[in-house]
């Protein structure tokens, strides 16, 4: 334990315990009287951490320490009854006030939004240590401390004698330094009551009924039935209280402000339903309980039998359940009513001072249809514990307790939902971005979304940096700056999200030393594991985190020497991973949490509903890791298949594909591409930049002699790659020549020999070739070639016109008059983030340039323009359509497929799909070295095929086919 002197805070402050009493406090959901609540902490947890701050044994020293604490309303009991009390039942959580004016500390892990401790630093990677950051911390620092208790704690202050210290105490026997001599365990009543009016009067009027009976009455009953007696009395007379308790909130709020001009009318009715929702129904079901149970009491004194009653009551409880879901809205309205109305702030305090409120402010009354669910199990439960067997009481309760529990598991559930419901529209309507390009739409409404985890981080390990409010949704990842304007959060996005499939967390070196280090390699590796060359992740940027101040506690809260909280890293496995940033927990637990609750959600969104499953296309164990297979064909109907390798191109078949061998037909090097043209038996291979064509009956069939490669012809050589398409009702052959000066050549032949006539057999049949098919005769023609000013990275064809894709955008030829012109409209104003990149000025000026466009055409006859940062959607006259419509890609795709109604992005690291319709992301698929070897675009047989290292056996690659899984 540390010694007082040696702490980084000073213990007889209050403010400074406040702080650290916040950081250390570990938030949870916990359940009392089968009521769950969230963001609690229970009595003995308080102690034990006031005990570790203020370094002492003394646990009824820390309890007075931890009520002075709450008797500044730093926290409150849930029910808003009892003080703090050193045990494990009763349980507490920090004022509303200090989360309603941007002190967060909250480190939610439910799905119903609740939140679990984390005052937490952060430390972005990326620079953010602009001046404007540091007035955002001066500001929150300064907040903060408006909001936290203060005072100053007589009883821990130091010794003002100068020569007294720790190990040679002074004279005085009171001096602090002799504690230890003098401590001696001290009883401590964990039971204690908060001394206000509103207890002292419950215990005031607590009666009993063996004060209400005669003697002879009380005397004729065994000691198991007065028992029961008693507790059944208790039952009728809190239900009283709690009759009185809802005609208190009826008579001294509800009816003023409906009756007097305190909130505005136009918004009068509104406000009375948020906050009392429906309280008055439940008004009526406790006035006819109570009369019923009066009415039996006085039947006889003695209660026969109390479980009729309450099971025709029970029946009743529905309006609980409403009431209970609608808590958390009812308080943000009353906190923000009372902000924002300085008459209804007037009129709240009045009333809450007023006698009849017993100083119970409104939000405990607000509690209590909630608590008092509970409080019927509790009794009832008595009951039936000291009743007779043979009593139908002792038949009947249990199942008027199962009733009721099954409401307050509805209570529990619905107020989940509808809290959860509540933040998400809160989040979602005061939303912003800090930049523009980050900017995207989270669907925060959509049905099904739900807030996993929330939780302040701090920007470094200092207590006065900045705090971010780190939201963890089902879907994606949000790191914001919290202001609250006019007692409304607002949520600034500092990063841009990043989803929960993309998400990787990091858990540096909490090491001072070695802080630099660990976040240096985490993002250098980051960027190796993602294929990435980036320069700039090899390094991280610490930001300043101490400044000055004037104040004893804003020296606690800006103290360079205070340094405190785990760092947790995270980062985008995609095109974002060099925005990785770091954050501080203000504990290891903390930290952990974060890192498995990040994990199991990734781990449940990437095993959850998905729209495409992967299936083997070839053979397993195979292909070594280190052979790149570049390309795939599948033809005779989809039952043979070529691989394109680099070892040379295979063959095998379709049908049972993972359990037939392939086998090498050419032993070529470096086959990059392959194509077949079954119709003029023809094979297209591109093997070490030289083209060749090959009799296709010959290849697949092969040669008693073993010897193809003389059967060969080269087409044309120096050739990086070639593409076959149909365009004016022929088949061209596009082959671009290197570059040039001047721009590219692109040859185009087109084949010649006639189609055969034979009857359709398998390639694979022994047959005999024909003379109108002999290799002589088969040809492919040259015709006139075409140029773009310009590198061609890649071609494609449509009816009449062919598409290249160049530096300067995809550049349509038609091919009717051979001129070329840009598919993009330059004039087309929302077409400017991608036409602007594509000017040669813009080239020279270094912009980013864009090698990958893909074309598909979507039913409705528009285009889906697939870029390596974008997809959207452009009309036949090449202007922007569906303006609201632009997919930003998360990753770096080397390559597109398209299967109604979804979009399909390969990159090295995952594969990316998304919906064509909203362009929401659906699924992502994660792998290693993940290519697309066919992307079925225009074929027969539209499959889409890749490969990526074997998940099971990294010495090996898998090669597999996309497929669409059934609905």
């Amino acid at each position: 334990m540390l010694h007082p002197q040696q702490s980084r805070y000073y213990r007889a402050f209050l403010s400074h315990v406040a702080v650290e009493l916040k950081r250390r406090i570990i938030l949870s959901k916990r359940i009392k009287n089968d009521i769950e609540y969230n963001n609690v902490f229970d009595g003995k947890e308080a102690v034990d951490k006031l005990k570790e701050i203020l370094c002492t044994t003394d646990r009824f020293l820390a309890l007075r320490v931890g009520r002075t604490l709450e008797a500044q309303r730093f926290f409150h009991d849930v029910n808003y009854e009892n003080r703090l009390v050193d045990n494990i039942i009763e349980i507490y959580q920090f004022n509303n006030d200090l989360i309603f004016h941007g002190y967060h500390h909250t480190d939610s892990s439910s799905s119903s939004s609740s939140s679990i401790s984390g005052s937490i630093a952060s430390m972005p990677t990326h620079h953010v240590n602009s001046d404007d950051e540091y007035e955002e911390e001066e500001n929150d620092t300064h907040q903060t401390m408006l909001l936290l208790p203060h005072g100053v704690y007589t009883e821990l202050t130091c010794c003002y004698s100068p020569t007294c210290n720790y190990l040679f105490p002074c004279y005085s026997y009171t001096c602090p330094n002799k504690e230890r001599l003098r401590n001696r365990p001290q009883s401590v009543d964990t039971r204690e009551k908060r001394i206000t009016a509103y207890t002292h009067e419950i215990e005031k009027h607590q009666p009993l009924w063996s004060n209400y009976i005669d003697d002879y009455v009380l005397f004729s009953i065994s000691a198991l039935e007065r028992k029961r007696q008693e507790t059944i009395f208790e039952l009728i007379y809190t239900e009283e209280s709690f009759l009185k308790d809802l005609k208190y909130v009826i008579d001294m709020w509800i009816e003023p402000l409906r009756t007097n001009d305190i909130i505005p009318i136009k918004r009068r009715d509104t406000f009375i339903n948020q906050v009392f929702s429906n309280i008055k129904e439940i008004y009526d079901i406790s006035t006819r309980l109570t009369l019923a149970l009066k009415e039996r009491q006085q039947q006889h004194p003695i209660v026969l039998q109390i479980s009729d009653i309450m099971e025709q009551f029970t029946a009743e409880f529905e309006p609980f359940v409403y009431y209970g879901a609608r808590q958390h809205q009812a308080k943000h309205t009353y906190e923000l009513e009372k902000y924002n109305n300085p008459r209804f702030a007037l009129f709240a305090e009045q009333t809450e001072r007023h006698k009849a409120s017993r100083k119970l402010e409104l939000n405990g009354y607000l509690t209590k249809p909630t608590t008092r669910l509970g409080r019927y199990t509790l009794l009832l439960d008595k009951i039936c514990d000291r009743t007779e067997q043979d009593h139908p009481d002792k038949q009947h309760i249990p199942k008027i307790i199962a009733s009721i529990k099954h409401y307050l598991q509805k209570v529990n559930n619905e107020a989940g939902r509808a809290k959860n419901k509540f933040d998400l529209q809160q989040i979602h309507a005061n939303l912003t971005f800090k930049n523009k390009r980050d900017k995207m739409d989270l669907r925060l409404l959509d049905e099904g979304r739900c807030i996993i985890k929330q939780g302040t981080l701090r920007r470094t390990s200092g207590l006065d940096s900045t705090e971010y409010q780190v939201i963890l949704f089902d879907h994606y990842l949000v790191t914001a700056k919290v202001k609250v304007i006019n007692a409304i959060e607002h949520y600034n996005i500092r990063n841009r999200p990043i989803p929960i499939e993309l998400l990787g967390v990091s858990l540096p070196s909490s090491d001072k030393s070695s802080i630099q280090r660990s976040s240096s390699t985490l993002l250098s590796t980051a960027a190796e594991k993602l294929g990435t060359h980036r320069s700039n992740t090899n390094s991280l940027s610490i930001s300043r985190y101490s400044r000055g101040s004037t104040s004893s506690t804003e020296s606690l809260l800006s103290s360079n020497s205070v340094k405190l909280g785990s760092p947790i890293t995270f980062f985008h496995e995609g095109r974002m991973a060099e925005d990785a940033f770091m954050l501080y927990a203000p504990s290891e637990h903390n930290r952990r949490t974060w890192h498995d609750t990040i994990r199991k959600q990734k781990e449940a969104k990437l095993k959850g509903q998905h729209v495409f499953q992967i299936v083997k296309a070839v053979k397993d164990y195979e292909f070594f890791a280190d052979m790149s297979i570049h390309h795939m064909v599948v033809f005779d109907d989809g039952r043979y298949y070529m691989l394109a390798t680099e070892s040379g191109l295979y063959i095998g078949q379709r049908k049972n594909a993972s359990n037939v061998v392939p086998r090498k037909i050419l032993p070529l090097e470096k086959v990059y591409q392959v194509h077949v043209l079954e119709e003029y038996s023809l094979l297209l291979v591109l093997a070490d930049h030289i083209l060749w064509q090959y009799p296709l009956d010959i290849v697949v069939n092969g040669r008693p002699d073993g010897s193809l490669q003389h059967f060969g012809r080269k087409v044309q050589g120096n050739v990086s790659f070639f593409h076959v398409g149909t365009c004016l009702n022929r088949i061209l052959i596009c082959v671009p020549k290197p570059p040039s000066v001047n721009g590219t050549e692109i040859e185009i032949y087109e084949p010649s020999m006639p189609k055969t006539e034979m009857k359709k057999k398998s390639l694979l049949s022994k047959f005999s070739i024909r003379p109108s098919l002999s290799f002589t005769n088969t040809q492919v023609n040259p015709l006139k070639p075409i140029y773009s000013p310009c590198d061609v990275w890649a071609i494609d064809t449509t009816k009449s016109m062919i598409l290249l894709t160049t530096p300067l955008g995809m550049i349509a030829v038609d091919m009717n008059t051979k001129k070329p012109d840009r598919l993009l409209d330059p004039s087309d104003k929302h077409l400017e983030f991608i036409t602007k990149n594509e000017t040669s000025n813009a080239q020279m000026t270094m912009s980013p340039i864009i090698k990958r466009i893909s074309v598909f055409q979507v039913p409705n006859g528009n285009y889906l323009i697939c870029y390596d940062r974008y997809a959207f959607y452009i009309d036949r006259k090449g202007r922007r359509a569906e303006k609201n419509f632009k997919i930003e890609w998360e990753g770096n795709p080397t390559a597109f497929a398209y299967h109604h109604p979804y979009i399909i992005a390969f990159e090295h690291q995952f594969i990316e799909i998304r919906s064509i319709i909203d362009g929401q992301l659906k699924q992502v698929i994660l792998g290693k070295n993940i290519s697309c070897i066919q992307n079925g675009h225009k074929h027969k047989l539209p499959l889409i095929i890749g490969t990526m290292v074997d998940p099971l056996d990294p010495t090996y690659q898998t090669i597999f086919e996309l497929c669409l899984i059934a609905n």
